[in-house]
């Protein structure tokens, strides 16, 4: 019995004790949410670092300024203000773009706007700046985990004008698949630009003379409604000539490797050619450039 008696109140103190352990655990974990620190990140919904966005840059306001989201993750009664740094090996501060080394959360908000101004002057056409954004500091620390950086990719755009783009182009020379020069100067013509019904980024024409050697007038598409992949498409029409093999036909480019674009800036048209059997639609030359401008 005696024995026994001890046995329980090993237990029960052991269980006093247990209880008293959870308790003082419990108390070291518990953790206040209301408490939790806020912290600063830019605020986009991506799921994955980096981040990269890329900044069309125009000519003139509001086309000039990027704005970009930096938020925190709890509302505050006061303001508070964001540090930023930035760095580049090619975008240079004050001549590509001009941007605030802090701004300001106000009292009541979780995000305000970073507005980086790009310069369309000294950005040449064609060219890009990649501009890393840092949240570097504040009254709020940074998020981390990839969520405090930015990558900003800087080039310039220019809307087009139908205006503008059509008429002469002088200097149009060919050149072969792998690049080499084959053929010019001499003039071709983009004629007769129209926009197409129901669309603000697309525009039907003409080009007169491709290849210099007496071609119909051959119908294009020039398509800008990604800002990132200005487009020439020339549909699988007659040249009006017949070539050795029954090469008759032509159309832009179809290898992988073709790019058939344009630009506004410099008024420029830059696109491969592929030859084709118009009755077997076998195709003889792939890819051959034409570079208007």
């Amino acid at each position: 019995m005696r024995k026994y008696s001890f046995l329980l109140t090993l237990l029960a103190i052991s269980g006093v004790m247990g209880v008293l352990s959870c308790k003082k655990n419990n108390l070291t974990v518990d953790v206040d949410p209301l408490n939790v620190p806020s912290r600063a990140k830019f605020a986009y919904t991506d799921l994955n670092a980096p981040l990269a966005r890329t900044f069309y840059v125009g000519a003139a306001a509001p086309d000039n300024v990027y704005n970009i989201p930096v938020g925190v993750t709890s509302v505050s009664s006061q303001d508070r203000t964001i540090q930023l740094s930035y760095s580049s090996t090619t975008a240079v501060a004050g001549t590509h773009y001009t941007a605030p080394a802090s701004i300001v959360i106000p009292a009541g908000q979780a995000v305000a706007n970073l507005p980086i101004t790009g310069n369309f002057a000294n950005i040449a056409a064609g060219t890009s700046h990649i501009l890393k954004i840092k949240i570097s500091g504040g009254d709020v620390p940074a998020f981390g985990s990839g969520r405090d950086s930015l990558m900003l990719t800087l080039r310039r755009y220019c809307p087009p004008s139908l205006t503008a783009l059509g008429g002469n182009y002088t200097d149009t020379r060919e050149y072969t698949s792998a690049g080499a020069f084959s053929y010019g100067p001499y003039t071709t013509s983009l004629n007769n630009l129209t926009m197409v019904a129901g669309s603000t980024t697309k525009a039907t024409g003409t080009i007169s003379n491709i290849y210099d050697d007496g071609w119909n007038d051959l119908n294009v598409t020039l398509d800008w409604t990604d800002p990132a992949n200005f487009k020439v498409t020339i549909p699988l029409q007659p040249t009006g000539k017949t070539y050795t093999g029954g090469l008759t036909h032509v159309r832009t480019s179809t290898a992988s490797a073709a790019v058939n674009t344009f630009s506004a800036c410099d008024r420029s048209l830059s696109f491969g050619i592929d030859l084709v059997n118009g009755s077997t639609g076998a195709v003889g030359a792939s890819n051959y450039k034409i570079v208007m401008k």
